[in-house]
């Protein structure tokens, strides 16, 4: 749950929050509108080639049977089937106070903090949820291309992803100027080659996942039609490149460095900002200290310490592919790259030939 209140109502606020959290009533009226709207949510997913692809790719990385394997809207079936009962179930299971963290951000003390919350959530029953477990995903069968058909559709989109390590590498931080210089910003590698450069592209991305556990690491780009398997070529050519074939140094280094302190003051500028580094390291189990040291240790980055990172975290040998697009302009062009199997899939991700 997430509450955001005035500083003068914050007892108030709490108690509104405290009532919708321990003591949900589930109308029945309202259920069914949010089932509505969750398939309604879906079918919009599904129409859109970039959120095609971000639900398609989870079970391709992971494995169907993995918790990160399956898409966080669910699919039409799995919410058909939910009740009210399963929801009663579900927030009796894991609404336990032995297994919340509270994250407070704003103009309040503790002195005051305290008597509220004790009398917002005194009452909350006592118990801890059941324990998770983020297991690593199975091993994985030789890297494939998957092709999605979007018949007439003006652009490709072109997604090239590997699971890559959970949290906790030495290189955690350094990783960081290295996946904002290759795709986190508007003149990061990827998009200054298909955008700014060949002008194939509006726009792409490319990201680490913030999860616990195994994460992905993912690169998106749309293309014109034209210019798909091009595109594929240059897409390989930057993984390869940040991998390690083409180190992140000199002015190129100097420039990602100063992107990366020179936002380093305001970082924690707003409260949205401060709730998240205080979510972040609950979450993913980062130390206490990590963000006191993050700005003095972000500046001591070295372009080795950059290039370890990449070469640990991205395996452009272990990256599984996905294009949606007119496969009658495109399909015969991909296979031709003789990257690997390729397997054309329908929406819901299951092969058609």
């Amino acid at each position: 749950d997430r509450l955001q209140a005035t500083a003068a109502n914050l007892a108030p606020s709490l108690a509104i929050m405290a009532e919708a959290a321990l003591a949900p009533s589930f109308p029945q009226d309202q259920f069914a509108l949010q089932k509505q709207r969750r398939v309604a949510q879906i079918g919009q997913e599904k129409a859109q080639p970039n959120s095609l692809a971000t639900r398609i790719l989870p079970g391709l990385l992971y494995g169907q049977e993995h918790v990160y394997g399956k898409p966080a809207s669910g699919y039409e079936t799995s919410v058909a089937g939910i009740t009210r009962d399963d929801l009663a179930q579900w927030h009796a299971t894991w609404f336990k106070p032995g297994s919340a963290t509270l994250v407070v951000a704003g103009d309040v003390t503790m002195d005051k903090l305290l008597p509220a919350l004790e009398a917002a959530f005194g009452k909350w029953a006592a118990g801890t949820a059941p324990a998770k477990q983020v297991n690593g995903a199975p091993n994985s069968a030789p890297r494939k291309i998957y092709l999605i058909d979007k018949p007439d559709a003006p652009q490709s989109t072109i997604v090239a992803a590997q699971l890559s390590l959970p949290y906790g590498q030495p290189e955690d931080l350094a990783i960081e100027p290295v996946m904002t210089n290759f795709g986190g910003i508007a003149t990061s590698r990827l998009n200054r080659n298909l955008r700014l450069d060949k002008h194939w592209s509006y726009g792409t991305s490319a990201r680490l996942s913030e999860v616990r556990g195994q994460r992905s690491f993912v690169t998106m780009a749309p293309v014109q039609t034209d210019k798909t398997v091009e595109a594929m070529r240059e897409v390989r050519k930057e993984v390869q490149g940040v991998a390690g074939e083409r180190p992140l140094v000199g002015a190129e280094y100097e420039s990602i460095m100063r992107n990366m302190t020179s936002r380093l003051a305001g970082r924690f500028g707003t409260l949205n900002a401060l709730e998240g580094a205080a979510l972040a390291t609950v979450n993913l189990g980062l130390p206490d200290d990590y963000w006191s040291k993050y700005a003095a240790n972000v500046k001591a980055l070295t372009p080795q310490q950059l290039g370890q990172a990449a070469g640990k975290f991205v395996k452009p040998e272990e990256v599984t592919w996905i294009v949606i697009g007119d496969l009658r302009k495109v399909e015969a062009g991909i296979r031709a790259l003789g990257w690997g199997e390729v397997v054309v899939l329908d929406q819901d991700g299951k092969p058609v030939r």
